[in-house]
């Protein structure tokens, strides 16, 4: 049941399918729709709609909502998009991945910034939505790596900002029959580097050289200057969000930790 402002959803009948979804969501199937649950505020999710409404195909854009649910997240419809993961041992896929990425970036947009995110540029080092510094474990290539990332956000390069979807990784690129058939899972959608999207997409790919070279053949407007800069900030990120889960006793990957900590050395 929905309340609030905005419309009742056209919820189809029938028993949903649960669907796997974003670490924020819920994803129910019903047949060609889906029914999505998040934990966010309507501002936030409002803005997301205006932005996926004005952006191409592969980017799927919602079909009701968004409106509160019954217990307070926010209620949205979606079509169903056929496909599996990409397949980021195909180059064709990655190269399509990097060719799509490459017209986000260069996307107008006049939205402002989404209600309630952070840039890099702003965003809080010490304790924000993605982690908690004063709670991890601080291993010492952990230490290093979270020095060399805040001494470069204090003095950052002048880095190109636009639209980012802000989790480009093969489980939110949907394929069918070889061709990319939608890009899902826009809750970190925002204004920021666009250089740190590509280089967070290009280590998903693991084959930077390649998926950058893609990008930029297609027009994409990041720079590359940063890169190496840009992908330790996007790992420590990743690897504070999993530690941060830990201490707080929620579900993460020792393996993916290790992983992490690995590549920082």
């Amino acid at each position: 049941m929905a309340k609030g402002r905005g419309t009742v959803l056209p919820l189809p009948d029938g028993i949903p399918e649960r669907l796997d979804g974003g670490y924020k969501n819920e994803l129910l199937r019903y047949g060609d729709v889906v029914l999505r649950l998040e934990s966010s505020t309507l501002e936030s999710v409002e803005w997301e709609h205006r932005l996926l409404a004005a952006l191409p195909p592969p980017a799927v854009a919602p079909l009701a909502g968004p409106v509160e649910w019954e217990d307070g997240r926010i209620a949205s419809l979606l079509p169903y998009v056929p496909g599996r993961a990409l397949d980021r041992d195909a180059p064709a896929e990655r190269e399509q991945l990097a060719t799509w990425l490459a017209g986000l970036h260069r996307a107008a947009w006049d939205g402002g910034q989404r209600p309630g995110a952070s840039s890099w540029l702003d965003r809080d080092l010490v304790r924000n939505d993605w982690w908690d510094w004063a709670i991890v474990d601080k291993a010492p290539v952990l230490v290093d790596a979270y020095e060399r990332v805040t001494a470069f956000l204090a003095d950052p390069p002048p880095l190109a900002v636009g639209v980012v979807h802000g989790d480009v990784y093969r489980g939110n690129v949907r394929v069918h029959d070889g061709r990319l058939a939608g890009i899902v899972d826009w809750e970190e959608a925002r204004l920021d580097w666009l250089g740190s999207e590509l280089a967070n997409a290009a280590w998903e790919m693991r084959d930077r050289d390649g998926f950058v070279a893609a990008y930029l053949a297609a027009g994409g407007p990041a720079e590359v200057e940063h890169l190496d800069d840009l992908t330790l900030l996007r790992n420590v990120a990743d690897v504070l969000y999993s530690l941060t889960s830990k201490a707080r006793g929620e579900a993460y990957s020792p393996e993916y930790v290790d992983f992490l900590l690995a590549a920082l050395a």
